[in-house]
């Protein structure tokens, strides 16, 4: 979630110091670093080939078919038929566990008023099973509900959200279809996991978010997550300016973060951008809070159209939120080899 939204509801969270945006936050590792992750030759050409596999026309589709439920509001009713249809769309790569799983919050709305509304929300997952560490789980998650602001809006009938955050879960769906594709075995279990109930994560009156909801049931299973990426808002950025990605870094996930940026310069044509300016206001703050390595990647140029009926999927750049892609598949296959 962007800073409009926080100053629109005025959150109250203590922000940690954000890390300078400008070009010195552009992380260039040193040789001594870089060969940490040096693959050999094989992996490499792994690595290279997954990315590679990764087609804008698609991620264009699925970004397509969830704006065109018209809103995807928290609290529309069609909030299962959406959870059923990525849930199928896992399926139909050749995913044999997906889940839905549900969960209850209540919230206030129209924000800051006295209307409360308790509602059931839903996470789907699919899992593909490790063949070495099955219990040892790396996760791919974004959020799919979205939120629309201003006067004369009205989210249960009209919400888009095709950079915000349909452009994240085209990332998550991409990879997890290449992977089912091209039969990718790996060695710890991979989840690939669409969060509801994002949007109004800090403002419940009871209940949680998709994401809480999530990490209390893997604390529950005694599984143990080794790495979660968080794509959110990662289809904007203007045709005329360089390709920068902000790295949305949380404290204790460095080697996660040394290898997004290996994998970055590596694979991809886009410039890291190091900050922690918004890591509290996204699902992955929630695994960071349980000690689980986290990252969040998040376009970094301003978004005229967040939380407006203009974000729509002529106002993405579906080339950049592919090359974007390519680090969370990236990371995935080298940590999975």
């Amino acid at each position: 979630m962007k800073n409009s939204i926080i100053v629109l509801i005025a959150l109250i969270v203590v922000i940690p110091a954000a890390t300078s945006r400008g070009e010195d936050s552009e992380l260039h590792y040193a040789d001594s670093i870089k060969a940490r992750f040096d693959a050999d030759p094989a992996l490499d050409s792994v690595i290279a080939a997954y990315t590679g596999y990764l087609k804008a026309d698609s991620i264009a589709s699925y970004i397509e078919q969830l704006t065109a439920f018209k809103t995807r509001f928290m609290l529309a009713d069609n909030r299962r038929d959406i959870a059923r249809f990525i849930g199928d769309k896992l399926a139909s790569f050749g995913f044999e566990q997906v889940h839905i799983d549900s969960f209850q919050n209540t919230v206030a709305f129209p924000i800051k008023g006295d209307e409360l509304h308790t509602t059931w929300q839903y996470n789907v997952a699919a899992r593909m099973p490790g063949s070495t560490h099955p219990d040892d789980i790396c996760i791919l998650g974004a959020h799919y509900d979205c939120m629309i602001l201003g006067p004369g809006t009205d989210p249960y009938m009209f919400c888009p959200g095709a950079n915000n955050n349909a452009s994240g879960v085209a990332v998550c769906l991409e990879i997890a279809r290449i992977f089912k594709q091209m039969h990718f075995v790996p060695s710890g279990s991979i989840e690939f996991v669409a969060f509801g109930s994002e949007e109004f994560m800090t403002m419940f009156i009871s209940g949680g978010s998709g994401a809480q909801d999530y990490v209390g049931r893997l604390k529950e299973s005694g599984r143990n997550a080794t790495l979660m990426i968080d794509n959110n808002q990662v289809s904007f950025t203007p045709d005329t300016v360089e390709w920068k990605l902000d790295f949305q870094n949380y404290p204790g996930a460095e080697r996660v973060i040394e290898l997004a940026h290996y994998i970055c310069e590596h694979y991809t044509k886009i410039i890291p951008v190091d900050t922690n300016d918004h890591i509290l206001y996204t699902d992955s703050r929630y695994f960071h809070e349980a000690g689980i390595p986290a990252i969040f990647f998040e376009e970094y140029y301003f978004n005229p159209y967040t939380f407006t009926a203009d974000d729509i999927p002529a106002n993405c750049n579906i080339a950049y939120c592919t090359e974007v892609a390519r680090i969370s598949c990236g990371m995935l296959v080298f940590l999975n080899r």
